[in-house]
């Protein structure tokens, strides 16, 4: 009977340590967000509280390679659905500052309450053009620490002023994050007509391919590939070539 006993207690501590990954309680408008802009712009990715409940979401800015006239007080800000707060003194970046911002998300009785989430970008005096990304790490801290969170990504390309063209492919293409680890994102323009993306070493050996089944990112699994440099080569749906991006694995 004693063996018995322990054995259950046992088990319960067991189960009582397993994790149990948190049920979503938001959605976003989209994992990732792609604009092109000249000047400026209101880059939304709008949050729906999606329990009966209102929800205390935290958040902040957990990865970006925008350039530094991107995130100045004036270039960049971010506002969610309680304040809107400028980049004065890189106060948005979590890795540098400590800052997480708390931001409040109602609800309704039929649970789909959207609330505010957007850049607020003026880049008229950034010099700097080409496409770069932002990450921003949402969590719902409503019962506490430990709560559903997720990652949304915004992908801005800045092209000059004087370009009256602005859907040139080749500028259209962001790969992220380099250096990467287990995985790489690519995101393109759907104009690009990207069919299969392959992965070379710098001898040009191919060492995956990557059938794309999406028409504006794709996501590439390099567990099997060793640290080292490579290069991503994006082909069209004729074969050819849309253009090669290098990154590094570590």
């Amino acid at each position: 009977m004693k063996k018995i006993l322990l054995f259950i207690v046992c088990a319960c501590g067991l189960l009582s340590s397993i994790d149990v990954k948190a049920q979503a309680t938001f959605t976003t408008q989209a994992d990732t967000v792609y604009l092109s802009i000249t000047t400026g712009a209101t880059v939304p990715d709008y949050i729906t509280n999606i329990t009966g409940s209102a929800l205390n979401l935290k958040w902040h800015v957990s990865a970006t390679n925008f350039p530094a006239d991107w995130t100045d007080s004036v270039a960049l800000g971010i506002c969610d659905n309680s304040f809107c707060r400028q980049n004065g003194g890189g106060q948005l970046w979590n890795g540098t500052t400590g800052s997480v911002f708390p931001a409040t998300y109602g609800a309704n009785s039929t649970d789909d309450s959207i609330g505010d989430f957007h850049l607020a970008l003026n880049f008229a005096s950034a010099t700097s053009t080409g496409s770069h990304y932002l990450n921003v790490f949402v969590q719902d801290f409503t019962s506490g620490i430990g709560g559903y969170s997720k990652t949304m990504t915004f992908i801005i390309n800045k092209v000059p002023a004087a370009v009256t063209n602005i859907n040139n492919s080749e500028n259209n293409i962001v790969l992220y994050p380099n250096p990467a680890h287990d995985e790489v994102n690519v995101v393109y323009d759907q104009g690009a007509d990207v069919k299969n993306i392959a992965v070379y070493n710098i001898i040009g050996k191919v060492l995956a391919v990557y059938k794309v089944t999406n028409n504006t990112s794709a996501n590439l699994n390099l567990e099997n590939i060793p640290s080292g440099i490579y290069f991503v080569r994006l082909i069209n749906s004729h074969g050819d070539v849309v253009v090669t991006r290098k990154f590094t694995k570590q």
